[in-house]
């Protein structure tokens, strides 16, 4: 399974940085797409290291050999999105860092007590186009299912376009 990365806030300087999966996790039938980088098998996966001078693969102490959702949940398996590297090109940091979502989400805004967030600006640019529309299509996509709807009535919709617009826009 190949990740892209997620925008955070700089742990460092607050700046827009990017949140690399330190692992790549391919099937028995993935083609392996660097020969250069190692490799672990771990159950039915086979563990490809991307940052190798930097994280090394560890598996899990539990005997769970499946990927979950990230956060410290104790529940076995590999946490997706916990630990990882940032990379930052306003203060060039480049270090490993635990992810607290949504804290750590630099595509965030706080309107009337809640806070909205999103992964990137892609996803940040879909959420604002989906709270302007007043007839709004279902959510299927799996980037609106989960929008609280605290933020989608049409009490707040002008204060949540206007919050969004001003930094996905900036």
């Amino acid at each position: 399974m190949k990740y892209e990365p997620i925008d955070i806030k700089c742990p460092d300087c607050g700046a827009l940085a990017k949140f690399e999966e330190p692992f790549e996790f391919l099937s028995k039938n993935d083609v392996r797409p660097d020969e250069t980088k190692p490799t672990h098998p771990w159950g039915g996966w086979t563990v490809l290291e991307r940052f190798p001078s930097q994280i090394s693969w560890k598996a899990p102490s539990t005997s769970s050999q499946y990927l979950r959702g990230g956060g410290d949940t104790g529940k076995g398996g590999y946490p997706l999105l916990t630990n990882g590297l940032v990379q930052c090109s306003h203060c060039h940091s480049n270090r490993k860092h635990k992810l607290n979502w949504p804290a750590d989400a630099y595509w965030q805004w706080e309107v009337r007590g809640q806070l909205l967030w999103a992964w990137d600006k892609e996803h940040a640019q879909i959420i604002l186009n989906f709270v302007k529309e007043t007839a709004r299509p279902s959510r299927r996509l799996y980037s609106l299912k989960y929008i609280p709807s605290h933020f989608l009535s049409a009490k707040v919709r002008d204060l949540v376009v206007q919050k969004m617009e001003r930094s996905v826009n900036a």
